[in-house]
C-alpha cells in the first residue's frame, strides 16, 4: 500500500478511506479524548481497541465519520470497554454493529511484523479533530521502557511523537495493518504500545479470535 499525504486537491486519497472509517474518536467524562481502531467484528459486535488512558471507565463513546460527512461526526455508538491492561496501556471495547457498515483494520500476524529498522509506517489518529487523518511516520526501534508505577513493557519508538487525540489510535506497516497503539510522546519521539504486547494481552484474556493465525 502507498501511504501519500492525506489530501489532494481538497479530496482524501481513496487508499485511505478504511484508515479514515475504521478509526473513530473515543471519548469518556474526565478523561482524554483519543482515537481507537475497529480491529475486529463478530457475533454482530465490533472490538475497538484504544489506550486505557482513553477508555478508564466502564463504558466510553465511539464517534465514526464517512466519506460522505467527513469530516464531520456521522454516527456515535456506546462501547462497553470488555478488557483493560494498564501495561503497556491498552484497552479493548466492544460495540454492536447494528445498521451500520464498519469499516476494519485488522492485526498484523506475529511473522510479519517489522524486525529490522528504520522501517516506514503510518499512523491514524484524530488530533483536535473529530475525524481521523492518516501520517506518514518512520519506526526507529523496539524499545523495552520501564515507566514509573508500572509494569515493564515492549514498545515501538517513532520518529513522530503523537500529538494530543491521537492516543489509542494505531501504528500500521505499509500494508495497512495494525502494529502498534499510540501510548505518549518522550524525549521528542512516539512510543506505541508493541505489537507482541497486544497479542499477548487479547490472547491471555480470551480475545485470541481477533489475533491472526495460520
Amino acid at each position: 500500500m502507498l501511504l501519500v499525504p492525506l489530501f489532494v486537491a481538497a479530496t482524501v486519497i481513496d487508499v485511505q478511506w478504511p484508515m479514515i472509517l475504521a478509526c473513530p474518536r473515543v471519548s469518556a467524562p474526565n478523561a482524554t479524548k483519543g482515537t481507537g481502531v475497529v480491529i475486529g467484528v463478530k457475533d454482530g459486535f465490533a472490538y475497538l481497541l484504544t489506550a486505557s488512558h482513553v477508555a478508564p471507565y466502564d463504558g466510553v463513546e465511539v464517534a465514526f465519520t464517512s466519506r460522505a460527512e467527513y469530516p464531520r461526526v456521522a454516527w456515535v455508538e456506546r462501547a462497553a470497554v470488555v478488557a483493560r491492561w494498564p501495561d503497556p496501556d491498552l484497552a479493548l471495547a466492544r460495540f454492536p454493529v447494528g445498521k451500520h457498515a464498519v469499516s476494519v483494520l485488522p492485526l498484523a500476524p506475529a511473522w510479519e511484523r517489522p524486525k529490522s529498522f528504520p522501517v516506514p509506517a503510518a499512523t491514524v489518529g484524530i488530533g483536535g479533530r473529530d475525524a481521523s487523518t492518516v501520517l506518514t511516520d518512520t519506526i526507529r526501534a523496539k524499545e523495552f521502557v520501564t515507566r514509573e508505577g508500572k509494569q515493564p513493557a515492549f514498545f515501538w519508538q517513532t520518529v513522530t511523537p503523537p500529538e494530543s487525540g491521537r492516543s489509542g489510535g494505531p501504528l500500521l506497516d505499509t500494508r495497512g495493518r495494525v502494529i502498534g497503539i499510540a501510548i505518549a510522546a518522550r524525549g521528542g519521539s512516539g512510543y506505541y504500545a508493541h505489537h507482541d504486547e497486544i497479542l499477548a494481552a487479547l490472547k491471555r484474556d480470551g480475545y485470541g479470535f481477533l489475533v491472526p493465525g495460520r
